[in-house]
């Protein structure tokens, strides 16, 4: 759908590259485990650029989400590359997708409804997206979330299928299947970021809230090991700050990835997360674990201007990047993992990923 992209074949791995590339991911995991914990023990919805260092999490070069990638170098710098249909096109296929969008006044919104404009500008991005994926199926498995506590997100959902139960660390969630007929990632163990923020713990209404009401996932059949997940925040971008619900996302999804256990023969499991704010803003942040440096390192775009009586030039940029098609040279090449010792730290052995 979005561009061509330099073709990814198996490499001819041996038996020993096998337990060499298992033996990095489970130190990998063990490394993504301790920043997850971390993450959920911060109580407040922001994080310190000077603070990240602590946590494990490095912050590399800005994501360009102006210019698509254009060389080999560049696939592997992003993984994922914009749709690039001409815009006059994507106008034309999502026509009837133009209703969805609503221009809604932050100040005239009711305040108490923390993730109102983020919900309405997510219904139009999905509502296009749903349309965008008849015309090119099989791209991505597209999973919903939908929280039971909210009879507002039920209604804003209109869930189709319970495939499973899946736990957050502050409350149920259901999995709902919203995908082609194909792989059902059922039980899927995913923890999507859902946090409430209380002035005095369940005794007030929350001041600001977050959650990640659906996830894409490449199609299996791609065996490519990239994911994307969608954040509503009702935060507001800040210069010396990065959002938590950011990085818990993309460590969530670094982690999923890690755990799945199909793709233990790729070095790098890309993931992108797309946090839609409250005051008609949006972010992007690019995100995989670098091996070298043992940490995970996050790419955050500029600030995206959702406002408009009609969809911005940015809304149009971060559609195309929602859709976007996985990229980018991810798996190892024979070689590449060095022989494990005693004195070697597993994680350390994949290629250093340039951010």
């Amino acid at each position: 759908m979005p561009c061509s992209a330099p073709g990814v074949s198996p490499a001819n791995i041996t038996g020993m590259d096998k337990l060499q590339y298992a033996a990095i991911e489970r130190a990998q995991i063990e490394k993504l485990t301790e920043i997850v914990d971390a993450l959920e023990n911060i109580q407040v919805p922001t994080i310190r650029k000077d603070a990240l260092g602590d946590l494990s999490i490095a912050l590399g070069a800005q994501l360009n989400v102006d210019e698509g990638p254009s060389s080999p170098s560049d696939f592997s710098e992003t993984f994922f590359g914009p749709c690039d249909w001409p815009l006059e096109v994507l106008e034309y296929e999502t026509y009837y997708d133009r209703p969805y969008w609503r221009d809604l006044d932050p100040q005239a919104v009711d305040q108490a409804i923390l993730l109102l404009i983020p919900r309405s500008i997510s219904l139009w991005l999905r509502r296009c997206l749903n349309t965008l994926r008849h015309l090119v199926p099989d791209l991505w498995d597209f999973y919903r979330y939908v929280l039971h506590s909210s009879v507002e997100r039920l209604r804003t959902c209109q869930a189709i299928t319970v495939a499973s139960t899946v736990t957050s660390h502050s409350r149920d969630i259901a999995l709902t299947l919203r995908s082609s007929p194909g792989t059902i990632r059922s039980e899927i163990g995913l923890h999507v970021p859902d946090r409430e923020f209380h002035p005095q713990p369940w005794r007030a209404a929350p001041y600001y809230e977050y959650y990640a009401p659906w996830v894409m996932f490449a199609s299996v059949a791609s065996e490519m090991p990239h994911a994307v997940c969608i954040v509503l925040d009702s935060g507001t971008p800040d210069n010396q700050t990065i959002l938590l619900s950011e990085a818990e996302g993309a460590a969530a999804l670094v982690k999923f990835q890690l755990q799945d256990g199909s793709y233990t023969d790729h070095h790098t499991k890309p993931v992108l997360v797309a946090t839609i704010l409250r005051n008609q803003t949006a972010r992007l942040t690019q995100a995989c674990f670098d091996g070298k440096q043992n940490r995970l390192v996050l790419r955050q775009s500029r600030t995206l201007d959702l406002s408009g009586a009609a969809p911005s030039p940015d809304a149009w940029t971060l559609l195309r990047w929602i859709a976007s098609q996985p990229v980018g040279e991810t798996r190892y090449a024979t070689g590449d993992a060095e022989v494990v010792t005693r004195s070697d730290n597993p994680a350390s052995l994949a290629p250093r990923i340039s951010v």
